[in-house]
């Protein structure tokens, strides 16, 4: 179940950023006196805002049954997809909300840059991070075939 909901929170947060990202800096103004730059953008931003502290959450599951489990099991933590993940969380989260709170231009533009960034890397790490798995799953063979742990 809390595998479920982690993939699930990480895909709504992923696509509303994404498609926030597209119409905040990719889209052109319909004119000069424009202040989105589609209709939708406001509403694409509040999804976002409001489905992130559920990653948050999710994230906080999933430390307690399986990050602490792998760091007990592996004696600590190995340089792979989910150390990356773990690194790049709390500046993604962190600059998010600085993001939210920032009222300087400066600021603001220099917050959403290190949320890009690490948001893109969260999202791009997520999937390594899957797709290890399922490689590791195959390689494994079929359920009834792998060793009882």
């Amino acid at each position: 179940m809390e595998r479920w909901l982690h993939h699930a929170v990480n895909l709504l947060v992923g696509l509303t950023g994404l498609v926030y990202l597209v119409m905040a800096w990719l889209l052109t103004p319909p004119d000069d006196w424009a202040v989105v730059n589609h209709p939708w953008q406001p509403h694409v931003q509040h999804a976002h805002v409001l489905v992130a502290p559920l990653l948050v959450f999710a994230v906080g599951l999933m430390w307690r049954t399986h990050v602490l489990l792998r760091i007990k099991l592996q004696g600590g933590l190995r340089a792979d997809s989910g150390a990356l993940l773990l690194l790049l969380f709390v500046p993604m989260v962190g600059s998010g909300y600085a993001l939210q709170v920032s009222a300087e231009e400066s600021w603001r533009q220099g917050w959403a840059w290190v949320h890009v960034v690490t948001g893109g890397l969260w999202v791009a790490g997520y999937l390594v991070h899957l797709l290890g798995r399922q490689a590791r799953m195959r390689a494994a063979g079929p359920p009834d075939s792998r060793p009882a742990s």
